[in-house]
């Protein structure tokens, strides 16, 4: 099956329909947070996937509070790349991604989080998981 390739002008759709969305999060991101007095910088994700890299700032209970509610909000997966407690602020850095199954098959970061899924449950249910055939042998 040979596989049909983009055109220019479909990339360019896609790569702005991304900033769009980027945007979009930042936007909702900023409304959630700023009005309870947690600080927020932007960054810039590394996967194809990740949509927004953002660090929350200020006090614990505040920016604890944000993450779930962005993920609801934003309709994204949220990822904790790191927290630490400096200055007597609470810093959490989260990526916020594309779900799973929006994902293209192909990319690296959807077969990892497929296996992760796989992995966790073969440990719930080892039995269910020996249903799956997942064609690695090892």
């Amino acid at each position: 099956m040979k596989e049909r390739r983009s055109t220019a002008e479909e990339v360019l759709a896609r790569q702005e329909a991304f900033k769009r969305r980027a945007l979009q999060a930042q936007a909702a991101i900023l409304r959630m947070a700023l009005p309870v007095g947690v600080k927020v910088s932007f960054g810039e994700g590394r996967r194809a996937a990740d949509v927004a890299m953002v660090l929350l700032k200020g006090e614990r209970s505040r920016v604890l509070s944000l993450p779930m509610r962005l993920e609801d909000e934003l309709g994204l997966d949220v990822h904790v790349v790191r927290s630490t407690f400096a200055a007597g602020n609470f810093e959490l850095l989260l990526v916020f991604t594309e779900p799973l199954e929006g994902q293209r098959v192909r990319s690296p970061e959807r077969r990892a989080a497929l296996r992760l899924q796989l992995e966790l449950l073969e440990q719930q249910d080892p039995d269910a998981a020996a249903l799956l055939d997942t064609g690695d042998e090892s």
